[in-house]
């Protein structure tokens, strides 16, 4: 098969663990694999003591650093519309919800910016690795978050609301990158003021 980042032939070797445990088939060469790194596991909240959205989000797993690698596959997927790209972390997503337990919620788009797009990079990671999830979120704020500084996005008002009813039960927030956590806390707000037990977050990126 060809690598979905290079383009190179590749062939995905076949190991005992196959023979067991179902896997994701690699659609990536290992050459271009080798160039994403892990993330810190650290996630501060330092900046949320104190304010609205303290507490609001109980933990926060975040897969890999935001390298030069891992800039240029965003760029590719994201803004150049590559949506097969979706698959090529689709096992690491998968393994990374087999921990956890609740309702899958991803952050959602705006739907200027969906239509623009033409497809929800957040929900084809989830799609590509198998993962069921509800959308119970709708994104009402249409500015760029990240043109904002840290203090104005706090001080922002909300940037979603519920679409639906929501559970006294545990749910975990997915999206494609955290950088200063702010939309995180935002998403994970409304649902504790809606009735949500818990509110965990899972990211591809850690920015």
């Amino acid at each position: 098969m060809n690598c979905l980042i290079c383009g190179s032939i590749f062939q995905s070797p076949p190991t005992w663990r196959k023979l067991f445990i179902y896997e994701i088939e690699p659609t990536a060469c290992n050459r271009c694999l080798s160039k994403f790194e892990n993330s810190n596991p650290e996630i501060d909240f330092t900046d949320f003591k104190g304010t609205h959205y303290e507490g609001a989000v109980e933990s926060v797993k975040t897969l890999y650093s935001y390298n030069e690698a891992m800039k240029s596959y965003l760029h590719q997927y994201k803004f150049l519309q590559d949506v097969a790209l979706a698959q090529v972390f689709a096992e690491e997503v998968r393994h990374a919800f087999e921990a956890g337990e609740g309702t899958v919620v991803p952050i959602p788009m705006h739907p200027e910016r969906l239509l623009q797009r033409t497809f929800g990079q957040v929900d084809e990671l989830l799609n590509y690795a198998g993962i069921s999830f509800k959308q119970l979120l709708a994104k009402t704020a249409t500015s760029e978050q990240g043109k904002k500084t840290k203090k104005e996005r706090l001080q922002a008002s909300p940037l979603f609301e519920v679409k639906e009813k929501i559970e006294a039960q545990n749910y975990i927030l997915f999206d494609d990158i955290y950088t200063t956590g702010t939309t995180i806390h935002h998403a994970a707000k409304v649902l504790k003021e809606a009735g949500a037990k818990r509110v965990d977050a899972i990211t591809l990126i850690k920015g």
